[in-house]
């Protein structure tokens, strides 16, 4: 008998995965001239780094590099399209205080999950 157990599938590099081929798809429908993928790009590239880090979060490893990226992305995007009257200019202080806010959630969330360790154990 085969004692091997099924190997689990990983959310991140499947979400990956499908982000390359449908990023691939759109390049291929503009060199085509079927779509105006160009202009979408110019637009909205900051949510490819939004893309990549939800497919962090999936894995508890890199949660946090996830919600960082998330977070950067949503920034870039925002300026990128200038919505609120946001300007790299203006709004890189909101990276620093997303970054203190992170730290300190992350500080007290890993905290709490020693703290039940202990009690549990």
């Amino acid at each position: 008998m085969n004692d091997t157990k099924p190997q689990r599938i990983d959310p991140g590099s499947l979400t990956g995965g499908i982000v390359l081929i449908v990023l691939g798809l759109l390049f291929l429908l503009d060199e085509f001239q079927i779509a105006d993928f160009g202009d979408l790009m110019r637009r909205h590239w900051a949510m490819l780094i939004v893309l990549f880090g939800v497919a962090k979060m999936w894995r508890r490893e890199t949660l946090w590099s996830g919600l960082w990226l998330v977070t950067v992305g949503t920034w870039l995007q925002l300026v990128t399209l200038r919505m609120y009257g946001l300007t790299y200019r203006n709004s890189w202080p909101l990276v620093l205080i997303a970054l203190g806010a992170g730290i300190i959630v992350r500080t007290v969330v890993e905290s709490m999950g020693r703290r039940e360790e202990r009690h549990d154990g």
